[in-house]
C-alpha cells in the first residue's frame, strides 16, 4: 500500500523540527555568530559616525583658513595647510586643501612649491571643479617658472576636457597666447580658430578670435619667408 505523500503543512512543521534540534545542539555556535553580528554593526556605525566627525571638522578648520588666506598675507596660511593635509589625508577635504595651498604659494611668489599641491589635487578634469582649479593653478605655476612648454599642455588639456564654455575659452586662449609668445604662430592660430568655431555668432568674442587667427596665420606667413637670421623678415 503507498504511503501517504507529506502535505506541504508537514514538510514546514517537519523543517521547524529539524531547525529547532540543529539550534539546540549548537547553540554556542548560534551565540558568538550574534555578537559577532553586533560587533560588526558597531564597528561599522562607529567608523560611518568617525568619518562623518572627520568630515565635519575638516570642513570647518578649512574655513577659517579660507578665512584667514583671503583677510591675511597668503603665504601666513601655508603652514597650517601642510599641517590640515596631513592631519586629514583621505578626506573628501584634502584636495580642497591642496588647491587653497597651491593657491597660497602662488601669491606668496612661490610657484615652484605650487606645482606639486596643484597636480595632487587633479583627478577628473571632465567633471571635477577641484581638479579643474587644481589645474589652472597648474598651469599657472608652470608658466610663473618659465616652464612654457608644461603650461600649454595643461591648458590645452583643460580646453579638450571641460564642457563649461566660459572654462573652455580661459584655457584656449591661455595656450593660444603662450604659443603665440614662443613663436608658435600656426598653433596659436588654430586655437583661435577652434575658439571661434563653438562661440556663438552673435557674441562679440567670435570676431574677436577670427580677427586674431587671422594676425596669428599673417605672422606665420612672415616669419615662414623671413631670410635666415632675420626672424622678424625686416
Amino acid at each position: 500500500m503507498p504511503q501517504p505523500q507529506p502535505t506541504g503543512e508537514d514538510r514546514f512543521v517537519q523543517s521547524t523540527f529539524e531547525l529547532a534540534a540543529w539550534a539546540q545542539r549548537n547553540t554556542r555556535t548560534l551565540i558568538l555568530g550574534v555578537a559577532a553580528l553586533v560587533i560588526v554593526g558597531f564597528s561599522v556605525k562607529y567608523y560611518l559616525d568617525y568619518k562623518h566627525s572627520i568630515e565635519e571638522t575638516a570642513s570647518s578648520e578649512l574655513r577659517a583658513i579660507r578665512f584667514e588666506t583671503a583677510s591675511v598675507d597668503p603665504s601666513a596660511a601655508v603652514d597650517r595647510l601642510r599641517a590640515f593635509i596631513v592631519r586629514y589625508e583621505g578626506s573628501s577635504y584634502a584636495r580642497e586643501g591642496r588647491v587653497l595651498l597651491a593657491y597660497s604659494l602662488l601669491n606668496s611668489n612661490r610657484a615652484s612649491e605650487a606645482i606639486q599641491p596643484a597636480q595632487q589635487a587633479i583627478t577628473d578634469l571632465d567633471d571635477d571643479i577641484i581638479s579643474l582649479r587644481g589645474a589652472f593653478l597648474l598651469a599657472a605655476a608652470h608658466e610663473e617658472v618659465g616652464d612654457t612648454a608644461a603650461a600649454i599642455s595643461v591648458y590645452q588639456d583643460i580646453g579638450n576636457a571641460v564642457e563649461l564654455r566660459i572654462e573652455k575659452s580661459r584655457a584656449l586662449q591661455s595656450a593660444a597666447r603662450l604659443l603665440a609668445a614662443s613663436g608658435n604662430h600656426l598653433g596659436a592660430a588654430e586655437l583661435y580658430e577652434e575658439l571661434a568655431e563653438y562661440t556663438p555668432e552673435e557674441a562679440p568674442a567670435r570676431g574677436f578670435f577670427i580677427m586674431r587667427a587671422a594676425e596669428m596665420r599673417a605672422q606665420n606667413l612672415v616669419t615662414s619667408r623671413a631670410p635666415v637670421g632675420d626672424p622678424e623678415g625686416s
